[in-house]
């Protein structure tokens, strides 16, 4: 599939330029397939030289023309680019005092005003403007249409819609010579001030042609999809089976709403028609299909890498643009350094006691600087430091636009923006087209006026933004284009995805600063159905006759409902089709008998020490033993969400440090129920200050800090209601809180566990679990709990202590609304009411039960078999990172599962 098109030049066009004539085309793209099949075509005859062929689009060619006058004297106007004509605009608009009032922003306005000044310039309504028209927004237009001419006039500006006219003026006064014959290619239609310069060239001598480059049609057919997303399988399909048999096959697949279909478009045609590309590290401009529509130049990496540096160490950045620099081979990668950005990044940025929704630069230094997984010397580090001293340039003062755009220059230099090696040809074009972004940054100054560097980036985000990057072609054999574009092309074969009556023709929309019977009597697209359908009719006839196999398709089912084929189709008599016929199923695939080998062989055995992990896990061995093993012996772990501010086991964590310290205050139930009111207030909020301390002591920010006054709320009022709780058990002193115990066994595991808290009550001693997430004393009673961890510290406790008496084990669910509850072994208290249990068992006889399904846990973790064992198939994988690990059927996981369900969020 790596061929490239081979395009024939038409006769027409090889007489044409062989006659000396000039060809100008209604779009770039057709111009660029006329210049390459010229190239083709001096090859084939052998030519080892050849000067460029005269093909130039309308624009580019009116534009050299304006050139030459200049060059000779014969013309004083510069000519505006569209940025330079949108801040002329816009500096217009911001002198309207009636604007203060406008949800619009200037941009905005300024790009409707620009847009209704061209339309009535290449229709030749300027004058017919100044009549008599009632509405505020036209009244508003014609002040700054006005005020636009009048600067334009003083400071001889020339706007690129009033290019025509001037040439028109030049050719009939005789300073524009037309010695060259033109051959025009590929206009469905000219504008009214297209129409009148080729006239006035035409009177003055010129010989102009219109060259007819279609073909005859032969087969053309209308097909029937269930879908869109069919429509595109069937096309792609199609065009494979095409290429098959001639790889050099022409094939146009033209698509209205080009942009909004794209995406979906590409994964489709990577999939069928070039399953390599599916390899990240293979170049996606290699394929056999390519788009002639570009992307915004803001959305490449290479360019959202810069607008971040640039912008940087003037603002904060967005958590998630952080994390995409750090990981970026765009930002200062060394190679040796990968690894450490990424670890970086996972385990030290995204698990901040407190995620911060934006980074500053020197936040993110300090933190570097103190990160274990820096290398030293850090490249990395180097940049960011670069970076930091470039923002202190004097970017409040005001300067010209090129001075700014030096600065970004000096600023991505600095920072290591690029690639280092390996940058391949459209990364290079990519780096060229930004440079020419900033040479039109600094062409803002054509009037003069300094401004400050917040002004000039915003300036250049918007450029980057209205600016369509697209690599040079590399002539695929599949071309997917736009009905426009399509002009003054030809083909093998077309296929032309969505001709239902909803997509074909295209809805074009009038602009609402002008009255709209004046853009119907100027013929404005979009002001008349009638005529805009006629456009329409001859662009589908015109593509009709573009190749000698033409199959139109339209969805059945579209976004907007059901669908018929479009009436502008009537007239091409299409020959009704099956749309699998057009592509025949693939053929079978040849089957390999799959090698079989066993991967039971023994992991390494466990460190002499405790293993990290604690009673987690027990609770993945009871899951899948297969998790357990994947997670706490391989270390296999998924990216952690992002989630601002706290996310949930840091909050939980708050919860028990806050009441560590009250109940190291209080000490017992009987002092909390003589505490008076005032005092268990001040003693609540210091307990919260103490388990907000860490959190606090990170803020940096007003946003940091009102977040951290909402948790000190939350807390206040969450803890008030379980202290209410504790009160309504009986009595109870505390022994211990959060208190660690190492290196202790179970079976043949080692562990290190952390024991919340353990009351002293008349019948004996109660240990306690603070469950911030949903927990049910019926996790334990299975031979796989879900909650492993109260009946392990049971029976660590009652083996290390013989003599101790074990009265009762229970969760503390310290969590808001009707779940808070005190949940033991034997009862459950609410806020309302205090239940007693009936266990199937006496809480003795339950340890010797739990005891043997821990150290049978524990016995198999410790000699690692790996099995896919999942306790309930499929709720027990739905969260599970190692899915692509055990090769589960993932099948079982279907649109339907409610991935919300029994998911424990809080700390145990």
């Amino acid at each position: 599939m790596g061929a490239v098109l081979q395009v024939d030049l038409p006769q027409p066009i090889a007489d044409a330029l062989q006659s000396g004539a000039t060809v100008v085309t209604a779009n770039q793209r057709a111009a660029r397939t006329l210049r390459y099949s010229f190239d083709q075509h001096n090859l084939q005859l052998g030519l080892k030289s050849w000067e460029t062929a005269p093909i130039l689009p309308w624009d580019a060619w009116v534009a050299s023309l304006w050139r030459n006058l200049l060059v000779h004297g014969r013309a004083s106007e510069l000519l505006l680019n569209r940025f330079q004509e949108h801040k002329l605009w816009r500096d217009v608009l911001a002198t309207d005092t009636d604007l203060a009032a406008s949800l619009q922003s200037l941009d905005s306005l300024a790009e409707m005003a620009a847009n209704a000044w061209q339309l009535l310039a290449r229709h030749h309504g300027r004058e017919r403007l100044r009549g008599s028209w009632g509405s505020p927004e036209t009244k508003a237009f014609q002040r700054w249409a006005a005020e636009f001419e009048r600067r334009c006039r003083m400071q001889k500006l020339l706007p690129r819609a009033a290019l025509e006219d001037a040439l028109r003026a030049a050719t009939e006064e005789g300073r524009l010579l037309h010695a060259r014959p033109i051959a025009l290619v590929g206009f469905d239609e000219m504008t009214p001030a297209q129409q009148t310069l080729v006239s006035a060239i035409s009177l003055s001598g010129a010989r102009i042609d219109t060259l007819p480059i279609t073909q005859a049609p032969l087969h053309r057919f209308i097909a029937r999809a269930e879908d869109e997303i069919s429509e595109i399988f069937v096309a792609a399909r199609w065009a494979k089976n095409l290429l098959r048999t001639d790889v050099n096959t022409r094939i146009a697949v033209i698509v209205p709403n080009l942009e909004s279909r794209r995406s979906a478009i590409d994964r489709v045609f990577r999939e069928v028609l070039a399953p390599e590309l599916e390899d990240i590290q293979t170049a996606n401009h290699t394929g056999p299909y390519e788009f002639s529509l570009g992307v915004p130049l803001s959305e490449t990496p290479l360019v959202r890498v810069a607008l971040d540096l640039v912008r940087w160490p003037i603002t904060a950045l967005p958590i998630e643009r952080v994390s995409a620099l750090l990981v970026s081979p765009l930002f200062a990668m060394d190679e040796g350094e990968r690894s450490a950005r990424a670890a970086f990044d996972a385990f030290e940025l995204r698990r901040a006691k407190l995620l911060r929704p934006e980074i500053s630069l020197p936040w993110l230094i300090n933190s570097f600087r103190r990160s274990r997984h820096r290398m030293r010397p850090s490249r990395l580090l180097d940049a960011l430091e670069a970076l930091n001293r470039s923002g202190a340039s004097q970017t409040h003062e005001l300067r010209s636009h090129a001075a700014w755009a030096d600065l970004i220059r000096n600023r991505l230099q600095a920072a290591g923006w690029g690639r280092a090696e390996g940058e391949d040809s459209a990364e290079f074009q990519l780096r060229q087209k930004w440079e020419s972004t900033l040479d039109e940054l600094t062409a803002l100054d054509f009037d003069g006026v300094p401004i400050s560097f917040d002004q000039a980036l915003r300036e250049l985000e918007r450029m980057a933004q209205q600016t369509l990057f697209a690599p040079a072609s590399h002539y695929a054999p599949v071309q997917v284009m736009g009905p426009l574009e399509a002009a003054g092309n030809r083909f093998d074969a077309i296929w032309f995805l969505g001709a239902g009556d909803l997509a074909w023709p295209m809805k074009s929309a009038t602009n609402p600063l002008l009255p709209w019977p004046l853009q119907r009597d100027l013929g404005v697209p979009g002001a008349d159905p009638a005529v805009d359908d006629m456009r329409s009719r001859l662009v589908t006839e015109r593509i009709g006759q573009s190749a000698p196999f033409t199959i139109f398709s339209y969805a059945a089912e579209g976004p907007e409902g059901a669908q018929r084929p479009s009436p502008l189709l009537r007239t091409l008599h299409l020959e009704t089709i099956d749309a699998q016929t057009l592509s025949p199923p693939e053929p079978q695939r040849l089957t390999v008998e799959l090698e079989e080998f066993s991967d039971r062989n023994p992991p390494p055995p466990l460190p002499d020490h405790a293993v990290p992990g604690g009673a987690e896990i027990l609770k993945l061995q009871a899951a899948c033993s297969f998790r357990a093993f994947a997670e706490r012996r391989l270390g296999s772990a998924e990216l952690r969400e992002i989630d601002l501010g706290m996310d949930a086991a840091e909050r939980g964590s708050i919860v028990h440090r806050a009441l560590e310290h009250l109940w190291k205050q209080v000490r017992s139930h009987a002092a909390l129920k003589a505490m008076p009111q005032n005092d268990r207030e001040r003693l609540l909020a210091d307990s919260i200050e103490y388990g907000l301390e860490r959190a606090a002591a990170a803020t940096t920010t007003r946003w940091e800090e009102a977040y951290v006054d909402l948790q000190r709320a939350r807390l206040a009022g969450l803890l008030n209601s379980w202290l209410d709780i504790e009160l309504n058990r009986g009595p109870f002193t505390v022994k211990l809180s959060e208190e660690e115990f190492r290196d202790v066994r179970i079976g043949p595991l080692r562990l290190n566990v952390r024991v919340d808290r353990v009351d002293v009550t008349e019948n004996g001693e109660v240990i306690i679990d603070y469950k911030t997430g949903g927990a049910k004393a019926a996790q334990w009673q299975t031979e796989r709990p879900d909650e492993p961890q109260l009946p392990l510290y049971a029976v660590l406790s009652t083996a290390a202590q013989p003599e101790m008496t074990l009265a009762d084990i229970a969760f503390a669910q310290v969590r808001t609304g009707k779940d808070m509850a005190f949940e033991s072994f034997t009862r459950k208290i609410t806020a309302g009411k205090e239940a007693s249990k009936r266990p199937e068992f006496s809480l003795e006889d339950q340890l010797v039960r739990w005891r043997g399904i821990l150290e049978n846990l524990a016995s198999e973790f410790h000699h690692g078999l790996p099995l896919v064992d999942p306790k309930s198939y499929p709720t027990t994988c739905a969260h599970c990172a190692q899915r692509i690990l055990c090769r589960l059927n993932p099948a079982a996981f279907d649109e339907d599962f409610d991935e919300e369900t029994g998911i424990d969020s809080g700390n145990g």
